[in-house]
């Protein structure tokens, strides 16, 4: 290959390939080393912080997610690249469910030891009387035999309920469901507690339209209210009411328990289903105590069976807690294969 040039002198120059491949590698090829070496000083360092940016914040998750086993749980910082930063979000939310965990767990161990202690130490120590002999007359003898059995049996409810508890945590409850008069089972839970009411002298009243039929679990429905109605019966004062209707709409049974007790204060309202949550100084002197874990369970019942149960409270006025449960027509109890006191 020739390649001609015009000189400033005039006339023709004539180059050879390999020479103008001579003069182009004494020009250009330096500089196109010198910046290829730049551009891979550059790359490297580049991917060097890149490296650092990314797989440091991913180091301390890592040694982060170690020390948990450790028990020591601590947050780390947001940084890095936004997916990064998801992720260590992410594994600070976590450590936050975990200790809320714990620290619940720990609280139920806590009110559990509290509840147990009490009747533990009436039992130990009017046995321990008897045992030494300073009861001695047979009245004295049956008052202490009494408080014993009194706070034996609250140990047993304590127990139940717990069990109960962790069966319906475990997902293990089966619910012998039925179809059953709803009208007729509110009707006999509020015959029950007439006597309780007369002796709070505290008026107790019924009204419970024809409700359709419902299916659910009888023993269980009956434990709700019951529990419902007993409570309202404690927290409310002599002279007042406690009152008890039914009404069915739109395929639901709504269940309003109505007292013109002491009431809820406002910030209790929203834990007043928690385990073991309680009031202090809301029940009266002579009520006798419960477990404190009433309206938990009823709460896990009433949902087990489709329904819900909430509260509404002023204080000093009353409170007003509402059930509703799904109710079924009688050609629906056909299709599903249920009869009146058939379970399922």
């Amino acid at each position: 290959i020739l390649v001609l040039t015009l000189p400033r002198q005039g006339g023709l120059q004539l180059l050879r390939s390999s020479q103008l491949r001579t003069s182009l590698q004494q020009d250009f090829l330096p500089s196109f080393l010198r910046a290829g070496l730049l551009a891979f000083v550059l790359a490297v360092i580049f991917a060097a912080w890149m490296g650092s940016w990314i797989a440091g914040p991913l180091e301390e998750i890592e040694k982060a997610s170690r020390s948990i086993s450790l028990g020591n749980y601590h947050h780390i910082p947001l940084k890095g690249p936004d997916e990064v930063q998801s992720l260590a979000r992410a594994y600070n939310e976590m450590v936050d469910q975990v200790q809320a965990f714990q620290q619940s767990q720990r609280d139920f161990v806590a009110n559990v030891s509290h509840e147990l202690k009490t009747p533990l130490t009436s039992i130990q120590g009017f046995s321990q009387a008897i045992l030494d002999g300073t009861v001695e007359s047979e009245a004295a003898l049956g008052k202490a035999a009494g408080i014993i059995k009194t706070e034996a049996d609250r140990m047993y409810r304590l127990v139940v309920d717990l069990l109960d508890l962790a069966r319906f945590d475990a997902g293990t409850v089966v619910l012998d469901r039925k179809a059953l008069d709803l009208s007729k089972l509110l009707a006999h839970v509020v015959n029950q507690l007439i006597p309780q009411a007369s002796e709070a002298k505290v008026r107790l009243d019924l009204d419970v339209d024809r409700l359709p039929t419902c299916v659910g679990d009888e023993d269980r429905l009956a434990q709700v209210f019951t529990n419902l109605v007993d409570n309202a019966i404690k927290h409310t004062p002599e002279s007042g009411f406690v009152h008890l209707s039914a009404r069915s709409e739109r395929g639901l049974a709504t269940i309003k328990i109505i007292d013109t007790g002491e009431g809820i204060p406002e910030e209790h309202l929203a834990r007043i289903f928690e385990r073991f949550y309680k009031i202090e100084g809301t029940r009266k002197k002579d009520a006798k105590p419960g477990t404190v874990l009433g309206l938990a369970i009823a709460q896990q019942i009433i949902h087990a069976h489709g329904g819900t149960i909430s509260v509404r409270s002023v204080q000093a006025e009353g409170s007003i807690f509402e059930v509703t449960i799904p109710v079924v027509r009688a050609d629906d109890l056909t299709v599903m294969g249920i009869r009146s006191g058939e379970g399922s």
